[in-house]
């Protein structure tokens, strides 16, 4: 089981890295192409920004995982452990709830999404395909974060930390 989620670790990282590479490329390109030759590639805007939306909610997960969010923690600081932690499992658990409701509601979207887009002719549903996987992701996190948090409560309640 670990070899597996630390192969998905792998993908979800190296998806990253390829899609910021291949945007970053695109644009470099296109600039030149652009300023130095006045032939500007009419897809090049369109590809970086959907690259960018793919960067966004596979980096949510990232994010999540590696605890890189930022978090507006100044009051949670100031309470004691015991309400510091409940506050947290509070917080993981709306996250949560906020993206079972994305991963619902971008399916729906989905299912109604049968255009393509205007320069690229790509299907839209291929570009926005990645908000539930996204969601999928950070909810997988998410649930183990909550399943952490809940044993620590556990733990300090018996006297082990």
């Amino acid at each position: 089981m670990k070899k597996l989620v630390s192969g998905l670790h792998k993908l979800e990282e190296y998806s990253l890295i390829l899609c910021l590479t291949v945007m970053g490329i695109i644009l470099f390109v296109q600039i030149i192409m652009r300023t130095v030759f006045s032939a500007p590639l009419k897809w090049a805007e369109e590809l970086a920004r959907y690259l960018q939306i793919w960067i966004t909610f596979l980096g949510i997960g990232y994010g999540i995982r590696r605890g890189s969010h930022i978090g507006m923690t100044l009051l949670r600081d100031r309470l004691p452990r015991v309400l510091q932690a409940l506050c947290g499992l509070v917080v993981d658990m709306a996250g949560l709830l906020a993206f079972m409701v994305l991963f619902r509601t971008s399916l729906q979207f989905l299912a109604h999404q049968n255009v393509v887009s205007t320069a690229m002719e790509l299907p839209m549903q291929l570009v926005y395909l990645v908000i539930p996987v996204g969601a999928v992701i950070y909810m997988a996190y998410d649930l183990g974060m909550i399943v952490g948090d809940i044993r620590k409560m556990l733990q300090r309640r018996k006297g082990g930390c």
